[in-house]
């Protein structure tokens, strides 16, 4: 199959950029509902678990360089599994997308656009995600790699704008409810980084594909430090954030930020930018569901490209399905966190577990079988 090659940079961008998207939305406020006073030591403590993750994968991909999820789910199950874990990844795609999509417009419908219908931005922003696959890949992952590095300058300058207000004491008590919700039960929280279900994509897309490794540990330093700041932002900043409304964190922070006396409505300017990345998002989205149907389909390139109406379609359908906003955030959130975890840090994992042991095994039956054979010759001999 061919895809288009990717350098490092590139790679990294189409793997933060889901992580911005998450940030942009509610991932900080989930956190703080979780973990409270606590989340900046939770938020170190998830890090170090994703590094260690990240060794752990690294490790076990050494063996299939080259290779994604859907190429190894076959050497261990056959084409069953194969089959099985694309179309698991093409739902997981389209739901993601889907609550990410109905997320951010109904944010935009809440703070500015009362009078418009909920579909009017939704087709918008999917008709943007078509229209960019069908221009071709080339042209999302170089747009993706000017968006995303815009997006994290957007980001980082709503931190800088209220460092002033920052009074440690709000990160008080330290351990807020115990011990066991920073460590325990805090260790789910590692969904946070589920921008890493692309790197179980990555492999086959890179020029130098043996740099796996160093793509999937940038991506992930990024990632920690762009979290780590956005909650400690939140605790240190603002002593009422648990209690905000349900809109943006990000949101929240530029409105109550110095911005407002160097620019006027500077929200919209940043509002403008994550829109760009939402966009950026569904069209990576989208390519990734045709190219895992191509490779389940064999269909060829030339007539793939019609799929991604299809999958903007469902797309569409399931953004449209849940009308309560409360609802939809408790759907949308339970999702994220345990799809994540059962999928990438569950399933993922276990494939990768058990085609090295299956490939550890044939090697040593292999070494055995050219053992017994050199045996064989000397005793002719």
């Amino acid at each position: 199959m061919n895809y288009t090659k990717l350098g490092n940079f590139e790679a990294i961008c189409l793997i933060v950029i889901l992580f911005i998207n998450h940030i942009v939305l509610n991932l900080p406020q989930i956190i703080l509902d979780n973990s409270g006073s606590a989340s900046i030591l939770n938020c170190i403590y998830i890090f170090i678990l994703i590094l260690i993750f990240t060794i752990i994968f690294t490790k076990l991909l050494k063996k299939f360089t080259g290779l994604d999820i859907i190429d190894i789910s076959e050497y261990l199950g056959g084409k069953f599994l194969k089959v099985l874990i694309g179309l698991v990844c093409i739902i997981y795609l389209i739901t993601e997308t889907a609550f990410l999509t109905r997320m951010f417009s109904k944010n935009l419908l809440l703070l500015y656009f009362n009078n418009y219908p909920l579909a009017f931005f939704l087709f918008i922003f999917l008709f943007i995600g078509i229209l960019a696959n069908f221009i071709g890949r080339k042209s999302i992952i170089k747009s993706n790699t000017i968006i995303t590095p815009l997006a994290l300058i957007s980001i980082a300058i709503t931190f800088i704008f209220v460092v002033d207000q920052f009074r440690f004491e709000h990160s008080l008590p330290l351990f807020a409810n115990g011990t066991d919700k920073i460590f325990l039960y805090g260790a789910s929280n590692i969904f946070a980084f589920n921008g890493l279900f692309f790197l179980f994509f990555i492999s086959p897309l890179l020029n130098k594909k043996e740099e796996t490794s160093k793509v999937a540990f940038i991506s992930v330093l990024i990632c920690g430090i762009l979290l780590l700041l956005a909650i400690a932002t939140l605790v240190f900043a603002f002593s009422d954030i648990y209690y905000i409304s349900r809109l943006s964190p990000l949101y929240f922070i530029i409105v109550n930020s110095k911005l407002n006396g160097f620019l006027e409505r500077p929200e919209l300017i940043f509002i403008f930018i994550w829109a760009l990345a939402l966009m950026s998002f569904i069209s990576i989205a989208l390519m990734f569901c045709i190219n895992i149907f191509r490779k389940l389909t064999n269909i060829e390139e030339k007539n793939s490209k019609p799929l991604a109406i299809m999958f903007s379609c469902f797309i569409f359908v399931i953004a449209l399905v849940i009308d309560n906003v409360f609802d939809l955030e408790m759907v949308a959130n339970a999702f994220y966190k345990y799809g994540s975890l059962i999928l990438i840090f569950g399933v993922f994992t276990i494939i990768l577990i058990a085609a090295n042991i299956k490939k550890r095994k044939y090697k040593n039956i292999d070494s055995n079988n050219k053992i017994q054979a050199k045996e064989m010759e000397d005793k002719i001999k």
